[in-house]
């Protein structure tokens, strides 16, 4: 029942049976666990289970922001207004971005074997959203956090499109915008401009600034973004952005990375240091052995003995 109500939900929203309504990204996760005990593969023998599990999965990571509710909301409301307007459905468009390739679902950090190995990812990513809200959206900081999780996000981008392109996997949403088939695209337009551009350079005003990014400047689709490549990178690569390096195993990346957040690589490697410093202070030093002269030895027994028999003569009665 379960499988064929999320399969014939026309919106994130009605997959994981929510009001048409902003609602606490609490009750998201909490509807997410529910349902996805519900369908996954490993709990659940229908033949669509998976496929209504990976439709779940894809609403819960778009409601699982204010900004990513707040968008979906537009939708179903634009959409709303199209089926007023022409008096009947018709056909469902496509959800903004594209749906996952085939491909591109097989790198999700959802897609487990087992029910275990999913819960265990799905704790990572909620220790992972609890540490980066901490560290980047707290008061005072929030305009240094935002510049700061632009670089990161930068850095996450690069680095799941090279690890990807390594294991073979096909183009994701989480590479670099300049990166895609999109960017591509755009660039054979632009080459053919060129052929009858009015002034020379005319035509490189159709690219884009891939720097600018203005979504990033907005710091809950910046730390969306961010979580989405951390939760990636750690799940599906165990590879930590700020220890620079891959893990043999998840056991091994719990055990000795100091955290999701660049603060906590920081902070652990300042403790290291300090408690190495401690240490070495609080040990004397100790001189060196040094080898005994043979002769030295020899001359200061002489000088012994002499005074030995000088004291001798001293006490000696008259």
């Amino acid at each position: 029942m379960a499988v064929a109500k999320i399969l014939a939900a026309s919106n994130p929203f009605a997959r994981l049976q929510l009001e048409l309504e902003a609602v606490d990204v609490a009750i998201v996760r909490s509807q997410y666990r529910r349902l996805a005990l519900a369908v996954h593969p490993d709990k659940c023998k229908e033949p669509k289970a998976k496929e209504a599990f990976q439709a779940l999965s894809e609403a819960f990571e778009r409601l699982s922001s204010a900004v990513g509710q707040a968008q979906c909301l537009r939708e179903a409301g634009a959409k709303a207004a199209k089926v007023s307007k022409r008096g009947s459905p018709g056909p469902e468009p496509p959800e903004a971005g594209g749906a996952p390739s085939a491909e591109d679902r097989k790198a999700r950090w959802w897609d487990t074997k087992t029910w275990e190995e999913f819960e265990e990812r799905l704790r990572h990513r909620e220790r992972a959203e609890a540490a980066l809200r901490l560290r980047y959206c707290s008061g005072l900081r929030l305009r240094f956090s935002t510049k700061k999780m632009r670089e990161h996000v930068r850095a996450a981008e690069r680095s799941a499109e090279h690890l990807d392109r390594n294991m073979g996997l096909a183009e994701s949403f989480l590479w670099p915008p300049e990166s895609t088939q999109t960017a591509r695209d755009l660039e054979e337009e632009v080459a053919k401009a060129r052929q009858t551009e009015p002034w020379p350079g005319a035509a490189n005003e159709l690219l884009p600034d891939y720097n600018e990014r203005p979504e990033l400047n907005d710091p809950q689709m910046a730390l969306q973004r961010l979580l989405e490549l951390l939760t990636h990178l750690r799940a599906v690569h165990r590879y930590c952005l700020f220890c620079g390096c891959t893990y043999d195993s998840t056991e091994d990346m719990e055990e000795n990375c100091p955290g999701v957040t660049e603060e906590e690589h920081e902070e652990a490697s300042s403790a290291g240091l300090r408690s190495s410093q401690k240490s070495t202070a609080a040990q004397p030093e100790e001189p060196e052995d040094e080898e005994e002269d043979p002769l030295e030895a020899y001359m200061v027994s002489v000088e012994a003995e002499a005074e030995r028999q000088k004291k001798g003569k001293r006490k000696r009665p008259r």
